[in-house]
């Protein structure tokens, strides 16, 4: 049986749901804010672990730093000493504003409550989208699953804070597939948002293309398939204008081809290898469970949306890195459907109005009072204020060899550095001219896959000649690279420091 576009939801059901809403106390609560709080209570705490556990977030911090000191947007860079002054936009300038204003208001649990605040806004909304086709049991499943796909990438970084934008930007493509109609204007300010934010906005510009793909195929007859076409045509056309709305016009667009371009040194980064289900099982075993459940289920999907699930399958199998895009958009783009294919999955408009525990607890799928909500942010709020008042949350030295900084400044020690990869993010915060760092667009492909290769000891340039070329003075590395014990043996080089996050090599004068 062919599975086609079309209302999953019919309007009585809809005009129920709004209207037994309209009646809710403004105090009621929601399944989606229980969860969001939940969330935020679990991210945010003393520690600062996993939100401050990447070290990139430590650049985005300095951009946005450097932007605010100089009231304008960089086109080169500033950071580092190999590639100063050559060609470079900070294409999620607005993440790292925001982040910046986080950190100068309240330090490092500023930028983890901002952080935080984004991931349980962002997966209550997914529940809150899915609850609009599907029961609260399947809703919930799929938000929690997304959940255990996402937390290895949940760390403070521009695209945590896109998040909510991707999602009402899919959310509404797909809703407006399956109404048959063009996507409505007011997500146009979701798209701007998103470009602003984070460069993965151009994976919202290919999905809209596909979804104008289907909704124009699954037209009813020919009249429909023209208003289609038109409409979508002008959604499309309207949206690559509006994400050209950023500090550097089209050429938002031209870095995600750069980044792409970037091609096997990309596996040199462990954020874009390809997921280790050795080191990740419960990945794994959510896959092979959604597998299951689809085959034994015989669920059919329409060949374009089937094939928007397999590339957003692909995207992650190839990149571990695009495991929210999707853990978060493959359940808005299959949920109508499931609703169509078994109807005992729809909502429940008769759910919640009896008296009854279970009752109670089924009235949760509805949105919760305004009252309730401003309530939990006041909450959140000055749950944010004790704790970056009386703790002191740091980023782990992992990715902050802060002694191994201090002693360098005790020993005067001055000129170009040899940095490791994760050391970048944290020197620019330093104000320390780097090596090399997580801006993988500016160094390209040659630069990182010869560092890579190098500092590991692999074939490549012999790590003495790569000093010397580059007048390298000292250095900054991991206790385990390989790149230590040949340090240690080459003539005109000490070991001045070392502790369990850092060592560090001075060349003799």
């Amino acid at each position: 049986m062919a599975v086609t576009s079309g209302l999953s939801v019919s309007p009585d059901v809809s005009e129920a749901g709004a209207t037994q809403a309209s009646v809710r106390s403004a105090w009621s609560l929601s399944w989606p804010l229980v969860l969001g709080l939940f969330l935020f209570l679990g991210l945010f705490n003393g520690s600062g672990l996993p939100l401050l556990g990447d070290p990139d977030t430590h650049w985005h911090i300095a951009v946005g730093n450097w932007m605010i000191a100089h009231g304008a947007a960089p086109v080169a860079d500033p950071f580092s000493f190999t590639f100063r002054g050559e060609p470079w936009i900070a294409k999620e300038w607005l993440s790292q504003l925001l982040m910046a204003g986080a950190f100068k208001l309240g330090g490092w649990g500023g930028v983890s409550a901002l952080a935080a605040g984004a991931l349980a806004v962002s997966f209550g909304l997914l529940m809150r989208l899915v609850l609009r086709d599907l029961r609260p049991m399947p809703a919930a499943l799929f938000t929690i699953a997304a959940i255990v796909m996402t937390a290895p990438h949940f760390v403070a970084r521009p695209h945590v804070l896109a998040f909510p934008f991707m999602l009402l930007w899919v959310a509404g493509l797909v809703r407006a597939v399956e109404e048959r109609r063009a996507p409505q204007p007011w997500l146009l300010l979701a798209m701007l948002l998103w470009a602003n934010l984070q460069g993965g906005f151009t994976l919202g510009l290919l999905l809209a293309g596909a979804f104008a793909l289907e909704a124009v195929i699954g037209a009813r007859d020919a009249l429909e398939r023209k208003a289609l076409l038109a409409g979508w045509a002008k959604f499309g056309a309207a949206s690559v204008l509006v994400a050209c709305l950023t500090p550097y016009g089209a050429e938002s667009l031209l870095v995600t081809l750069r980044i792409f371009s970037l091609g096997d040194a990309l596996s040199s980064l462990s954020e874009w290898r390809s997921p280790d289900f050795q080191k990740q099982p419960v990945q794994e075993l959510i896959l092979l469970i959604a597998l299951y459940a689809a085959l034994s289920r015989g669920l059919k999907l329409p060949l374009l949306r089937l094939l928007i699930v397999l590339g957003l399958l692909h995207l992650y199998l190839r990149n571990a890195h695009n495991a929210e895009l999707l853990a978060m958009l493959a359940p808005l783009a299959i949920a109508p459907l499931l609703a169509r294919q078994w109807p005992s999955l729809r909502p429940d408009p008769e759910a919640g109005k009896g008296s009854s525990l279970a009752d109670q607890a089924a009235a949760l799928v509805q949105p919760a009072g305004a009252a309730a909500m401003t309530l939990a942010v006041i909450c959140c709020a000055l749950l944010v204020a004790f704790v970056v008042r009386h703790a002191a949350i740091a980023p782990p030295p992992l990715t902050m060899p802060s002694a191994a900084m201090a002693y360098a400044k005790q020993a005067g020690l001055t000129g170009r550095v040899f940095n490791h990869y994760n050391f970048g993010g944290y020197l620019i915060h330093a104000g320390v001219p780097t090596f090399i760092d997580g801006r993988g667009e500016l160094y390209g492909r040659d630069f990182i896959r010869r560092y890579s290769e190098t500092v590991s000891l692999r074939s490549g340039e012999p790590l003495d000649e790569m000093l010397d070329r580059y007048r390298i003075d000292w250095t900054l590395l991991p206790p385990d690279l390989p790149a230590n014990k040949l340090l240690a043996r080459l003539p005109g080089w000490r070991q001045a420091y070392a502790d369990e996050a850092a060592v560090i090599f001075v060349r003799a004068r």
